[in-house]
């Protein structure tokens, strides 16, 4: 498949994720790309001509110059243009990612005792990412992913520590100390997101997929790795290793496997895109209270 062909599929796939509008929301969108251009005018270091154009690619008004595209870059719901297409990021790219990695790294102690106190009661309260016995989750929905038919619904489970912008009741309860350190980096987590304890079943192995939008960057720490475990991202394998972060970007198409006789269990946390500007995630944030 040529790259116009590969870019032709992705651009039908994402009319799948879109929103319906009425006559009236058409309308509406009129007047926002007036306001947009006001705001470009007014604020011309706000970056906001990056949310013009990534909202007129996704309203299929305009297209991207595949030249720039990345192949390996295809979120099914929303594709911020003018970001960097990077698989993996270093700690010291940024500096809030040197503070989230300095903060998790340092509060890992804690962290671990607290999911090893709970972890054998798992079955209380971790639920399945993917239950084939169900209607399609929230995050089928917002990924391409395909699992295959042998798939279990407690192959890959996740414990939700912040959903919608906060922390849950159940978290705080048990795990207190693991909300206080993530309280820390509060500010820098997406609010669309959510932060969550992954299990990785001994054997199983997630295919190829691409998560919903590239305007936030993955953070994910290390507390029970086995042997055999690996997560490719674009064309750069890695591994996990116990107590260490590691940032990268699931926009990029990645997969994941746990090919030991244990289970694995990370802490994943979404972050805003260091490279939005403020402008940029107040924008962004109204789209998404709207789709």
């Amino acid at each position: 498949m040529t790259i116009l062909q590969e870019y032709q599929k992705y651009k039908e796939s994402l009319q799948n994720h879109k929103i319906l509008l009425s006559k009236s929301d058409k309308v509406k969108i009129k007047i926002v790309f007036l306001l947009l251009k006001l705001l470009i005018f007014l604020f011309p270091k706000g970056n906001i001509h990056r949310f013009e154009n990534s909202l007129k690619f996704y309203f299929g008004l305009i297209d991207i110059n595949i030249d720039d595209w990345n192949p390996q870059q295809q979120p099914p719901l929303f594709l911020y243009l003018g970001l960097p297409s990077k698989p993996w990021y270093e700690p010291d790219d940024y500096e809030v990612f040197k503070i989230v990695a300095n903060t998790l790294e340092e509060g890992v102690k804690e962290i671990k005792n607290e999911l090893l106190t709970n972890i054998p009661n798992k079955n209380n309260f971790f639920t399945p990412v993917i239950d084939p016995s169900s209607d399609r989750s929230t995050y089928e929905q917002s990924t391409d992913i395909e699992l295959p038919a042998s798939h279990k619904k407690d192959d890959w489970l996740v414990f939700t520590l912040w959903v919608n912008g906060k922390f849950t009741q159940e978290s705080r309860y048990l795990f207190p100390n693991t909300v206080n350190i993530l309280s820390k980096l509060e500010s820098f987590i997406d609010p669309f997101e959510d932060v969550y304890f992954l299990v990785l079943k001994p054997g199983v192995v997630l295919p190829p997929h691409h998560d919903p939008s590239n305007t936030y960057i993955t953070c994910q720490l290390g507390l029970i790795i086995p042997e055999s475990c690996g997560i490719r991202v674009g064309s750069e394998t890695r591994s996990w290793t116990e107590g260490k972060t590691l940032f990268f970007d699931q926009s990029i198409e990645h997969e994941a496997w746990n090919k030991s006789q244990k289970e694995r269990v990370v802490l994943l946390v979404h972050l805003r895109h260091p490279e939005l500007s403020k402008f940029e995630n107040f924008l962004y944030e109204l789209l998404r209270n709207t789709i």
